[in-house]
């Protein structure tokens, strides 16, 4: 096995011409991933956590547990940052651009340092160059992956926490070099600071230390004993396992007690290396005494309302949520694994292109990592340990941890964002490798001239990314996309004045939290999230923070909350919470459901529910379906805005890149000019209806309904041939959409065009041959062209099938009647 020992001072030893190579890649590789995250980040808030983030930032609050204390205070100095042209959510956004772009550099960073363990020291500029492209190649595989990129274009807490955890990596190497040096020892203090700090980001970041740990334990020599080591490791072992494994606070007062007992016989034994580095641990951990320090002050934003110990340590645990059951798998792990492949080999994607389920776009970067990973474990061991134990632990260990379902509410890819981080580490390694490889076979070992072979193909490496950057660019751009805070904005200007409005989750409460508390936008209407309200504490805050809701329950009554069963199930805490609500306003205050409410949560007041654009609102009187007209247009015609989402003549603004969650979410807006479109067509309204039923169709293509009924509303305005091009092109695109042929046939009918309805209906039944309502419009539209044999041949293939239908019977009596009277008519002719 060939594995360089000496690496100390390694950069200080290349020659200066060298060592400019080295950091002018390292210059490209920030400023051009920061370059790019800038100009692409998104041009305010975003959905799910994103308008929480900046909102809690904004105001100094507590965002949902674990409540990332350490974002919240670094994303308050970025909105302070004097930049004129960018307002706050810009700025917040910005700082996950930064945070992407130094884990970008980390990355570089890491690539050179890694070959510089599996090829030795430079010792001349050819080495240099093939580090340089790998660590290109690597770092920008990264930048312009999948996950990562968005990561860094959107106030989230993962950019933040990739790029402390590639520093960490590379604070253990830079320990590496000399181990034994006093000072050297500094780094690990700084890095069980860290790895406490990062907490405050988000939890998942001490996972690093896995790969950390056995690499400093594999290094013999070293300024404290492997046995101060695992003692230290123990502290940071039993938070870990207290805030993921278990929730038994009596047993982890239990493993304190004995870890303090064991540190101070450590101290006293003159060994006080596991007594600093938990000290500091304690010492990083202790940025969430902002979170009981600012709850004390009830911020508009205040879950889990931890201005207590109790409530502290609830939130530090994650109590809110239930712990997972590893033994229990909420899928088949096949899946499981199958779902992580799939965010996988997206990420570093160069083109479309696929062989069943394996992405040939992905081939190339993805055959760079396995090289780096044979290549790095053949050269140099104890690298391999550190940097393939923590893509391990961050692949397989969270996919098992997670034990994510078949159904979950949104993409789990961000969860995984540690472990395409570091393959692509590997990936660097992989270019690397492949180049020193190509250098000994075209130019013989280590020649001092560059080979054109090794030069061109170090080039291609390092241009290979862009096509990653092509193929994600358009998906990833955000500078336009204004769909969240307009979204925000449309639920809320409809509303009256001091209303009450009951929201269901994230992407229906947190654009309004962002909108009230960043922008300022109708502060007067308080949001109430029915998730959140299952708990006392946000009962409470409801109760007593302003704008006030109406409930008259006491701290008693709210402690003694608990889910009841009914003859018609279970009543939920927040069912009971609506009920006391709503009783207690008795009309005073205006009260809306969001339609993103599931209907089965306010079924008990469906009949009291008047829709007036994306809320229901709660109304004395009692009648199914009710919409208020007048109202619901001038919200959804006049004061709505769809920036991003339709153009100023209401056709879709193809320009911007949505989401499938986002498309999901703006079909409410669709759903409304449905609506609008049924009620104004039933008072024959043609032209108004079929405009409304456009707009619809332009903003949800897909959706049933304008697809359905759109060419029937031209027809009915007066538009036939309109509506006949229309089903057509729908035909063009799904040629079996037997619904849409059908449609096309009525259209047919309407104009006369007989033959060519037949033959629709025809096809349709060749398949749907139990189909009766297109089997009976056959029937007809025969009949019309005087085909008497050809009706009654589908009436005795359908009666073939069902014998005893009766109304069918009946019509086959009547056509035989009919016919008998028709061939008697000339000899009865007077």
């Amino acid at each position: 096995m060939n594995e360089p020992t000496d690496t100390s001072g390694l950069i200080a030893q290349v020659p200066e011409y060298k060592s400019k190579l080295f950091r002018g890649g390292a210059i490209v590789a920030f400023l051009l991933s920061l370059s790019l995250y800038i100009k692409t980040m998104a041009a305010s808030s975003s959905f799910w956590d994103s308008g929480e983030f900046i909102a809690a930032a904004k105001t100094l609050g507590i965002p949902h547990s674990p409540g990332t204390p350490l974002y919240v205070l670094v994303g308050r100095v970025f909105s302070l940052i004097p930049a004129w042209s960018l307002d706050v959510a810009e700025r917040i956004n910005a700082l996950s651009a930064f945070c992407g772009a130094a884990g970008i550099l980390f990355a570089y960073l890491l690539i050179v340092r890694f070959l510089d363990f599996t090829m030795g020291k430079s010792e001349n500029s050819v080495d240099t160059l093939i580090k340089v492209a790998g660590g290109l190649c690597g770092a920008f595989f990264l930048a312009f992956s999948d996950t990562y990129w968005n990561n860094a274009i959107e106030a989230e807490v993962y950019a933040m926490s990739n790029a402390l955890m590639g520093f960490m990596t590379l604070l253990v190497l830079k320990w590496g070099e000399n181990p034994t040096s006093e000072k050297s020892t500094f780094l690990i203090y700084s890095l069980f600071y860290l790895l406490a700090l990062s907490v405050g980001f988000h939890l998942g970041t001490i996972l690093v230390f896995s790969g950390i740990f056995f690499f400093i334990l594999m290094t013999r020599e070293k300024t404290f004993s492997t046995f101060e080591f695992i003692v230290a490791c123990l502290g940071v072992g039993i938070f870990i396992a207290d805030v993921t494994i278990y929730r038994n606070g009596q047993l982890t007062l239990f493993f304190l007690a004995v870890y303090v007992a064991m540190l101070v016989w450590m101290y006293s034994a003159k060994s006080p290396f596991a007594v600093v580095c938990s000290a500091l641990f304690v010492l990083g951990l202790s940025v969430h005494l902002y979170l009981i320090i600012r709850s004390g002050h009830n911020p508009s934003i205040d879950e889990a309302d931890p201005e207590n110990w109790r409530n502290l340590y609830a939130v530090l645990r994650r109590e809110q949520y239930p712990p997972t059951n590893l033994l229990k798998r909420k899928a088949d792990f096949i899946f499981q694994l199958q779902h992580f492949n799939g965010y996988f080999q997206a990420q570093y994607q160069m083109a479309s292109a696929y062989v069943s389920q394996l992405n040939l776009g992905s081939v190339l970067p993805l055959g760079l990592g396995i090289w780096g990973i044979v290549d790095q474990f053949s050269k140099h061991r104890k690298t391999f340990v550190m940097l393939f134990v923590t893509l391990l632990v961050m692949s397989l260990g969270l996919i098992i941890f997670l034990n994510f379902s078949d159904n979950e509410v949104r993409e789990r890819d961000y969860f995984y964002s540690p472990a395409f981080y570091y393959f692509a580490l590997y990936i660097g390694l992989g270019a690397g490798g492949l180049l020193g490889e190509l250098r000994s076979v075209v130019s013989g070992a280590r020649p001092a001239r560059l080979s054109p072979v090794v030069l061109g193909v170090a080039l291609v490496l390092v241009l290979l990314p862009f096509f990653t950057l092509k193929y994600h660019y358009f998906s990833h751009d955000r500078s336009n996309n204004y769909v969240c805070p307009a979204y925000a904005r449309n639920m809320l200007v409809g509303l009256d004045k001091d209303a009450v409005i009951f929201t269901n989750g994230d992407n229906d409460t947190f654009p309004l939290w962002y909108i009230q508390e960043v922008e300022g936008f109708r502060k007067d209407v308080r949001v109430v999230n029915l998730s959140l309200l299952n708990t006392g504490w946000y009962i409470k805050q409801c109760r007593d923070l302003e704008p006030k809701v109406p409930i008259s329950w006491n701290d008693d009554q709210i402690a003694r909350l608990a889910p009841v069963v009914t003859k018609e199930g279970w009543l939920l805490v927040r069912d009971l919470a609506v009920q006391e609500i709503l009783k207690t306003n008795q009309f005073q205050r205006p009260v809306y459901f969001a339609v993103t409410i599931p209907p089965a949560t306010y079924s008990p007041y469906r009949d009291y529910l008047e829709m007036e654009g994306l809320a229901y609102r709660v109304v004395p009187r009692k009648e199914k379906n009710m919409i208020n007209l007048a109202r619901m247009e001038d919200n959804v015609v006049n004061k709505f805005s769809y920036e991003s989402v339709l153009t100023d003549d209401w056709k879709r603004d193809n320009s911007v890149y949505l989401p499938s969650y986002t498309e999901h979410l703006i079909q409410n807006y669709s759903a409304a000019f449905i609506q609008l479109a049924y009620v104004l067509h039933n008072d024959s309204s043609y032209d108004k209806a079929l405009k409304y039923m456009k707009v619809a169709h332009e903003i949800s293509p897909h959706m049933n309904p304008p697809r359905q009924l759109l060419g029937l509303y031209y027809m009915d305005a007066g538009q036939p041939e309109e509506g006949m091009k229309f089903y057509r092109d729908m035909l063009a695109a799904a040629p079996n959409d037997y619904d849409i042929m059908y449609r096309l046939s009525v259209v047919y009918d309407e104009l006369g065009r007989y033959e060519d309805a037949l033959g629709l209906l025809e096809t349709i039944l060749r398949t749907e041959i139990d189909n009766r309502e297109v089997m009976q419009a056959a029937v007809s539209t025969a009949l019309r062209l005087g085909q008497v044999s050809k009706a009654m041949s589908y009436i005795n293939n359908w009666l073939s099938r069902y014998p005893n239908d009766q109304t069918v019977l009946d019509a086959k009596r009547l056509i035989e009647e009919q016919v008998q009277k028709n061939s008697a008519g000339p000899d009865s002719t007077p």
